[in-house]
């Protein structure tokens, strides 16, 4: 039996269908039947129940399943050690950041990394926070960006950087001159947020909820200069954070402080806990700690 045979198998039991499988792996399904075929001989038995109306495994091929997903495991994580221990500083990294956070602090860091590290492959990807966190759980990227308060104990979370969440109220508005407001005086408010795949959607919801009101959100995006322009326009109030707003400028938008409760931003980086922390993986938490700092 071969790794790519085990692979393959495995791909066909997730996937419950040797089309989907196929495409997934990117081979002709006839092939991919072909191998199977050939390990099931190989095995001396049947690990699809092909009598079956659907899609199912015998006996053998759940325990081969079963037990194969973590050989293969077991087996990336030994080849990524040799693969360190052969060359320090070369490799390929993922990283999941939502793009407000991106905007706001992770170019410079990118930037750093890459001028740094030149012969490891940096891939960013740009996705809201919730989706960077299913990312991280399925290992489809190495290390994720995501806001705190942040619940997963399958994850490392590290905290890197904290600022603060602010308002944003059209200079028409009563709030307009005010140093500060209350998230209770928000409750009658119409408000324009990020979308439900950012995590600052779901805790604004949280902390109104809290305090006894549901938030009027009457436009959801997934650009926080969008929001910014529905509140230049009048069409409500926002709650995005300050970073980002250092590099926006509209006189007819008020930024306000938020109290009662305050709304912190802060930024940790989480990686799930049976991931192998390769070489460049390390670098790369430890640019971000360094240039963190220096942005406090």
């Amino acid at each position: 039996m071969t790794i790519n045979q085990l692979r393959y198998f495995i791909e066909v039991a997730r996937c419950q269908s040797f089309t989907h499988a196929a495409n997934e792996l990117f081979i002709s399904q006839s092939a991919l039947s072909k191998t199977i075929k050939l390990l099931e001989k190989e095995l001396s038995v049947e690990l699809i129940d092909r009598s079956s109306k659907g899609f199912k495994l015998t006996h053998e091929g759940r325990v081969l399943q079963e037990n194969g997903e973590r050989a293969i495991e077991i087996i990336e994580k030994q080849l990524n050690e040799l693969y360190d221990s052969i060359s320090l500083q070369k490799g390929k990294i993922t990283v999941g950041i939502p793009p407000v956070i991106g905007t706001a602090y992770f170019t410079q860091i990118i930037y750093s990394f890459r001028n740094k590290y030149p012969d490891i492959e940096l891939i960013i990807l740009e996705e809201g926070a919730n989706t960077v966190k299913n990312k991280v759980q399925t290992g489809e990227i190495d290390v994720g960006v995501v806001i705190l308060p942040f619940v997963g104990d399958e994850f490392n979370i590290t905290p890197v950087i904290s600022s603060k969440n602010i308002l944003l109220v059209h200079e028409t508005h009563e709030f307009a001159h005010r140093k500060s407001v209350r998230f209770n005086e928000l409750e009658k408010e119409k408000f324009i947020s990020l979308n439900k795949t950012f995590m600052l959607h779901d805790r604004i919801v949280e902390i109104c909820h809290n305090i006894g009101f549901q938030p009027n959100i009457i436009c959801e995006s997934s650009q926080w200069d969008f929001v910014a322009e529905m509140v230049s326009l009048n069409q409500g109030v926002a709650i995005l954070p300050k970073p980002i707003l250092a590099k926006y400028h509209d006189d007819k938008v008020k930024l306000i402080d938020l109290e009662e409760p305050e709304f912190p931003w802060n930024i940790a980086v989480i990686i799930h806990k049976n991931k192998y922390i390769s070489t460049p993986i390390k670098l790369f938490l430890e640019l971000v700690k360094e240039e963190g700092l220096k942005m406090v």
